[in-house]
């Protein structure tokens, strides 16, 4: 917001003891000449209202004007002036070694002297359109500030427009909004431009942390796509888990088998161990009976008494044969029933089916589940794959999304930058518009960063405000003063030193105070009104 019109003027002026000037009254008029020899206290008139309102010299130092070549006992600087048709008297002065305060001949403290000072002139202002040449003593941020203070600043739809113009000839009406400046006018409905280079730009921003993500997303893609490809090749899995069951059904049926089997093979071998158990006992008795049959075939017949040893008769002879005969007999009836019991076994044993082949069996049952780990494997596989190739997927939609992301932050942060060198493009012309000789930079490429950053510096025929010559410093001065009274719309005296090194014109809106330099001559004061 523009300042209300303010109108400054000195009205009178009274030092004593004041950087070397012992008594002095200056009555200002439109025109204010001083003049004389080096030495006399031009400067030191010109300086002292500035001392009187704020303590430092002409370039805003902080500033002791006590005499240093005669003895004194007060230093006072007593200014009255008009300020809008209302007049102010500001006195400040050392009396033994204390600072002394007077608002409008009565004492003060320095706090509501200086409140009483700052309601009137903001220092920094004053300063630069009094004495233009303190504004070149600021910091660079300090004099851009002043310059663009009550410039405004080129309106949204006048940059976006300026981004998207294709010639310099075409008309506002006919200049469709580019893809970048259509991206900011969108995003600046909700953030302005400066919470969207936060947002996307920086350490912390969407552009830094999508980068890191994109490199995670293509590094777990590579590794995931590398585990897939190395998994056997695809196959149905649905065939695959057919096939399982299918093998799994043939397997249950073998087992039942190879279970009936087993169990009738368990009877056999019973049947069979007890065969075989009977028969070992009947050829044992068999066995015995040989040698039964051996002492009994080969039992002779006595023919003593055992006793006595007389013979025996025919009868007795005979009674004994008859017994052997008889035990003869009798030993092979027994003897024929083993052998027929043995024969019997033999055919029982001889009739028993084989033993079923359990290697064969154990063999197919080994085959089969041996088949059915491979289809559990190769269904594992395809299940892994199916997983596998899904994060794959996943993997890949990520990385492209992200890279998406990337190139949306990129873009906005590139229409960011692009905006703000239209802006400052912009708002330099209409800066520079105000001067006439001067060159103002308001703005500075950096390579490093791609962006304009704030600068500023003030050239007059391609020449630093440093390398020009005293008359050409007060030709820049007055330029700069012109643009500042214009653009702050407040109007002081001027206080122009070493005037006789400036021959131009001069455009004055307010009171002039010229200090030029006369060899030999002591100091004088004239005044001229409505000039």
């Amino acid at each position: 917001m523009r300042k209300i019109s303010k109108t400054a003027r000195f009205i009178q002026l009274d030092i004593q003891n004041y950087a070397g000037v012992r008594q002095k009254s200056v009555t200002y008029g439109d025109l204010t000449r001083l003049s004389g020899k080096n030495g006399e206290g031009k400067s030191s008139i010109g300086g002292a209202p500035v001392w009187g309102l704020w303590g430092v010299d002409l370039f805003g130092g902080k500033y002791d004007p006590s005499p240093t070549t005669y003895e004194f006992d007060v230093v006072r600087v007593v200014l009255l002036l008009e300020v809008d048709k209302a007049q102010y008297k500001f006195e400040r002065g050392i009396d033994g070694g204390d600072t002394i305060y007077l608002l409008n001949d009565v004492p003060v403290k320095a706090t509501e002297y200086k409140r009483a000072v700052d309601a009137l002139f903001d220092k920094d202002e004053f300063l630069s359109l009094y004495h233009p040449a303190y504004f070149f003593t600021q910091h660079w941020t300090k004099q851009r500030e002043q310059v663009m203070r009550y410039t405004t600043a080129p309106a949204k739809s006048e940059v976006f427009a300026e981004m998207s113009r294709t010639s310099p000839d075409q008309k506002a009406k006919d200049i469709k909004l580019n893809p970048a400046a259509t991206k900011l006018d969108e995003l600046s409905k909700q953030h302005n431009l400066d919470d969207l280079t936060k947002i996307h730009g920086g350490t912390g921003g969407k552009k830094s942390k999508l980068e890191k993500h994109l490199i995670a997303a293509q590094s777990r893609f590579k590794t995931l796509k590398e585990q897939l490809d190395r998994l056997p090749a695809s196959e149905d899995l649905t065939a695959l888990m057919a096939n399982f069951d299918a093998m799994q059904t043939k397997i249950d049926a073998h087992d039942s088998q190879c279970a009936e089997t087993r169990d009738e093979a368990e009877k056999l071998l019973l049947t069979r161990r007890e065969l075989t158990a009977n028969l070992n006992s009947v050829n044992a008795e068999i066995d015995q009976r040989k040698r039964q049959w051996k002492v009994l075939s080969g039992e002779e017949i006595d023919t003593h008494c055992k006793v006595c040893k007389q013979s025996l008769d025919e009868d007795a002879v005979k009674a004994t044969t008859d017994d052997k005969d008889r035990r003869i007999t009798v030993f092979k009836v027994g003897n024929k029933a083993v052998l027929d019991k043995r024969a019997e076994l033999l055919e029982k044993i001889a009739e028993l089916p084989e033993l079923p082949d359990t290697e064969e069996m154990d063999r197919v049952a080994h085959q089969q589940r041996e088949q059915r780990t491979q289809l559990q494997r190769s269904i594992h596989e395809q299940e892994r794959r199916t997983t596998l190739a899904a994060e794959v997927d996943r993997a890949k939609a990520d990385e492209s999304q992200t890279h998406t992301d990337l190139k949306e932050s990129i873009f906005i942060l590139d229409a960011i930058k692009a905006y703000r060198a239209k802006e400052a493009e912009l708002q330099a012309a209409k800066v520079q518009s105000l001067f006439t000789r001067l060159s103002v930079r308001l703005f500075k490429y950096v390579k490093s960063k791609d962006e304009y950053e704030p600068d500023f510096s003030i050239q007059m025929d391609g020449k630093d405000y440093v390398q020009l010559s005293k008359g050409e410093k007060v030709t820049a001065e007055l330029e700069l003063t012109e643009v500042l009274f214009k653009q702050s719309e407040m109007i002081t005296p001027l206080f122009l030193d070493n005037e006789e090194s400036y021959t131009g014109g001069k455009k004055v809106y307010g009171q002039l105070i010229e200090a030029t330099v006369v060899k030999g001559q002591e100091l004088k004061v004239e005044t001229e009104d409505a000039i």
